[in-house]
């Protein structure tokens, strides 16, 4: 950016030569960087004639630098919501049985276009499970994929995959095989529903683009199977929305969100401790 000097209107001094002169780090602290913006360049002001007598323009260029600064020191300010609903819950299942022996995490399944998302799926179920209050006995996707290849299941669990998307339906015969290879009975299969993120501009400045909202909606769905019985015994779903005030272009990661996602889902197979109540008094 040129400033042009109000007087001759020939003499030019380059925004950037004022600007090198900044600690523009990202470390600056909110106290004391409007005082120290304002004493250098009232300093390389008073050794350039053009910029002494312009005013107007000393103001715009101050103005600049200091948005420039302030947007590299603001983090974001993020608002998280979400719901979620029960699907069904078979009426002789008890969720404490899921802690008397491992439990299975298979790969998550997936729509059209959003494959790459399996592993990190399944991955933040797995980490959200083993870092409950009462953690369960479960075995990684990492694991469990490793065991069924080894034991010459590959193909029998990839066919009962692609099988699911059109029946809904995981065969009974391959989970009883998956459960006698794993020593376990129930089986937990995550689903990714949907997965979208957008931007919203909410401040500009000389088209700048200062402000802006990365807004971020996800859904996910569980399912619990009896390897035993064949039967669907738990299932629910979940949709969860950030938005993210972010004055700088930073992602927001998957896992943060899915473990958002996946905690708000799992709160409803456990119901909260009941508090404690006082004791009387005699």
């Amino acid at each position: 950016m040129i400033i042009p000097c109000r007087i001759t209107g020939r003499k030019q001094v380059n925004v950037a030569d004022i600007c090198h002169v900044l600690p523009l780090n990202g470390k600056i602290r909110f106290g004391w960087t409007c005082e120290l913006v304002k004493t250098r360049f009232n300093n390389f002001r008073s050794r350039h004639s053009c910029l002494a007598k312009g005013p107007m323009y000393c103001r715009l260029a101050l103005t600049l630098i200091c948005a420039f600064t302030f947007t590299s020191c603001i983090g974001a300010f993020k608002q998280w919501g979400d719901e979620t609903s029960i699907a069904w819950k078979a009426p002789t299942f008890d969720p404490l049985l899921l802690e008397r022996q491992p439990v299975v995490v298979l790969n998550a399944l997936t729509g059209m276009g959003m494959e790459g998302y399996r592993h990190q799926v399944s991955q933040s179920l797995f980490l959200t499970l083993t870092q409950e209050k009462n953690p369960l006995i479960v075995l990684s996707p990492q694991e469990t994929i490793g065991r069924l290849n080894g034991a010459g299941l590959g193909k029998e669990v990839s066919s009962m995959t692609s099988d699911y998307f059109t029946s809904g339906i995981l065969d009974r015969d391959t989970l009883q095989k998956i459960c006698q290879t794993l020593e376990c009975q129930y089986v937990l299969q995550p689903s990714l529903g949907s997965f979208r993120q957008y931007m919203e501009d909410r401040l500009r400045f000389f088209g700048l683009r200062i402000f802006q909202t990365r807004v971020t909606t996800l859904r996910l769905s569980l399912q619990i199977w009896d390897a035993h019985t064949g039967e669907i015994v738990w299932e629910s779903s979940g949709e969860g929305t950030m938005a993210a005030e972010d004055v700088r272009d930073v992602m927001i990661p998957f896992e943060d969100i899915a473990k958002k996602l996946w905690l708000k889902i799992l709160s409803d197979l456990w119901p909260p401790e009941p508090l404690e109540q006082p004791l009387e008094k005699l």
